[in-house]
């Protein structure tokens, strides 16, 4: 079958082996898959995922010498259920998690080798225990969301925000408008974001975001001053003789780049108390400041991935159209245009999200 791998620093179009199901997997046709920024940087710099994962998990989660099957952010059909899970018959639209439990230990879908096959394969295997399927006739393409909005969801959870937060957004990219998405959709305002691509600033009113700022022009922390205003002293955030407060509703910043320098450009930038979300996944050596947090007291949280429970929670949202996220997908491309899809990504003025189908 045709599948999209990753070959010495390319994304090539290649027949692989088709999946071999063990205990407790499903077979499923890709339907639609789409391509995260993780898949873009794994292309060129597939040794330093390695090396990184290998020194904070304690191994490595991909073999960057062999091709790397992509795609992690999929929905699907079913083609062979398994007899140990009779929840799924064959034609049910699926979305799982991208992980199969197996003996040996945990696989990543879509950062393996072609023997587990990600989402940009005409077809691949999935954990039934991981599997759910795709209510209310929801549409494929706003299905394989599912992934990425779940990652939203869990960074909007662990910030406990609350409606007498003003949060701010640094950057705008798929995963800053999705929180945006997600801030909208529970009720939070006024939400402030910052980008300097001025379409996707364009994108963050679109879904959500009430006051949107060009870094290069305006400061984003002197706009959350301005949106967080308030008279209302049962409405303030934390207050410092040093640092005021006074006048402000409490703080809530998320990190949605992950550059090196951002998390201190922020820790200067942000007022005191307030509570930091670190989403961008920076994969280089950085380094910061410890006075800057420390002295502002600011609260520091880090965030990845989600909870089995976040990920349906995101589901049914999607399908009860709670959570609109069909202005993020730029296009939708088959198998052989994926290539011309990373390439326009690697230029992000034009595109946030590129699906592709398999079956095209």
């Amino acid at each position: 079958m045709h599948s999209a791998v990753a070959i010495n620093n390319q994304i090539v179009i290649t027949e692989i082996p088709e999946p071999q199901p063990q205990a407790h997997e499903l077979v499923i046709k890709s339907l639609s898959c789409g391509i995260c920024g993780s898949d873009l940087h794994c292309v060129h710099h597939a040794q330093q995922l390695a090396d990184n994962t290998q020194n904070i998990v304690g191994r490595s989660m991909m073999d960057p010498k062999a091709p790397i099957a992509f795609g992690h952010e999929f929905c699907g059909e079913v083609l062979e259920p398994t007899k140990s899970d009779p929840r799924f018959r064959a034609g049910d639209k699926v979305v799982a998690l991208p992980f199969v439990l197996r003996p040996e230990g945990v696989s990543l879908i879509g950062f393996s080798t072609p023997q587990l096959p990600g989402g940009f394969s005409e077809r691949l295997l999935v954990d039934s225990r991981l599997t759910m399927p795709v209510p209310n006739g929801l549409d494929e393409n706003i299905a394989a969301m599912t992934e990425p909005m779940a990652v939203a969801l869990h960074a909007v959870n662990r910030s406990e925000v609350t409606n007498n937060h003003v949060p701010l957004v640094i950057g705008c990219g798929p995963i800053g408008l999705a929180v945006i998405a997600v801030l909208k959709m529970k009720g939070i305002s006024p939400i402030v974001a910052s980008d300097f691509s001025a379409a996707r600033r364009d994108l963050a009113r679109q879904v959500g975001a009430d006051v949107v700022v060009d870094p290069a022009e305006t400061s984003p922390y002197q706009s959350w001053q301005h949106a967080a205003a308030t008279d209302a002293q049962c409405r303030f955030g934390p207050t410092s003789p040093l640092f005021g407060g006074d006048g402000l509703r409490p703080s809530l910043i998320f990190e949605c780049v992950g550059v090196p320098g951002l998390i201190q450009n922020i820790c200067a930038g942000a007022p005191f108390g307030a509570r930091i979300i670190v989403v961008g996944l920076c994969m280089e050596r950085d380094q910061m400041i410890p006075a800057f947090p420390i002295l502002k007291e600011l609260d520091l949280r880090f965030v990845s991935f989600y909870s089995p429970e976040e990920f349906q929670q995101t589901l049914f949202h999607l399908a009860e159209g709670e959570l609109d996220v069909s202005g993020l997908i730029s296009d939708i491309v088959p198998l052989d245009g994926i290539e011309q899809a990373f390439d326009r990504l690697s230029r992000p003025d034009s595109d946030v999200k590129i699906l592709v189908n398999p079956q095209r």
